[in-house]
């Protein structure tokens, strides 16, 4: 059986869009872009999922076979599959700024670990909230929503979402501070009040020492706040995954 170029590229055309869109994916969004998992690991998931898609998906056109235009399509579905990830890993970024806010405010910040998941050492309640987030995230069905995401782009061909879309993905980033600081909110509220009670108290008795009383009064009340506003944050983060959801539907092509 001999096939022809045409064929060829028809047949490779319905495994690499999806395959390219996918990897683009893999490189933004929460859990499958962690470094926790190699990159020949995720590389297979792509490849997997991609096999799964063309089965599924209708006929897609041919894969070019210049090598210009398969550099310019390559880098075309890669960065669209990156930016649809990079909607959902908004969730987590939120999540993991509270903490890192909260442990600005209450004197933790000088507690680091060294996480894989940044470049540097991050503050403990950064990686705790992270990982809150990333749990979140999970429970509520993120990653299965992100693959019909990545599916219903294909209704319409290859084509990508217009470019005065993608605009919507820049409003993300207030959303992120205003949930952030939300979410830290009880926190920053506490570690207010404690501060402005050991101020004043050092006005009355100014004989007491600061940093002996005020500095571990001020990191149990705001841990303490903290646990205890954990059960606060499931609405914040409901509101925030379908402001997501709602952001990476406006990026998907609409014919």
């Amino acid at each position: 059986m001999e096939l022809s170029e045409p064929q060829v590229l028809a047949y490779l055309g319905q495994f690499a869009w999806p395959f390219l869109r996918l990897t683009g994916l893999f490189l933004t969004a929460p859990l499958f872009g962690s470094p926790l998992i190699p990159p020949m690991v995720r590389a297979l998931l792509a490849a997997v999922y991609a096999a799964a898609l063309a089965l599924w998906l209708p006929t897609l056109p041919s894969f070019p076979g210049a090598p210009l235009a398969v550099f310019a399509a390559g880098a075309v579905q890669i960065t669209y599959g990156a930016l649809l990830g990079m909607c959902m890993q908004v969730i987590i970024a939120a999540a993991a700024g509270a903490g890192e806010v909260a442990g600005l405010a209450m004197g933790l910040s000088f507690a680091e670990l060294q996480f894989r998941e940044s470049p540097g050492a991050t503050p403990v309640l950064y990686d705790i909230l992270f990982w809150i987030g990333l749990l979140a995230f999970m429970a509520a069905g993120g990653p299965e929503f992100l693959f019909m995401a990545v599916a219903q782009s294909f209704a319409h061909g290859v084509t990508v979402a217009p470019f005065a879309s993608w605009g919507a993905l820049a409003l993300l980033g207030g959303t992120l501070l205003s949930c952030a600081v939300q979410l830290a909110m009880p926190v920053l509220a506490v570690t207010l009040c404690v501060n402005l009670t050991v101020g004043l108290s050092t006005v009355f008795a100014p004989s007491m020492n600061l940093l002996t009383i005020g500095f571990p009064l001020l990191i149990l009340a705001g841990l303490w706040t903290l646990t205890g506003s954990l059960g606060g944050m499931a609405p914040v983060l409901a509101h925030l995954m379908l402001t997501c959801q709602g952001t990476l539907t406006a990026l998907l092509p609409h014919g």
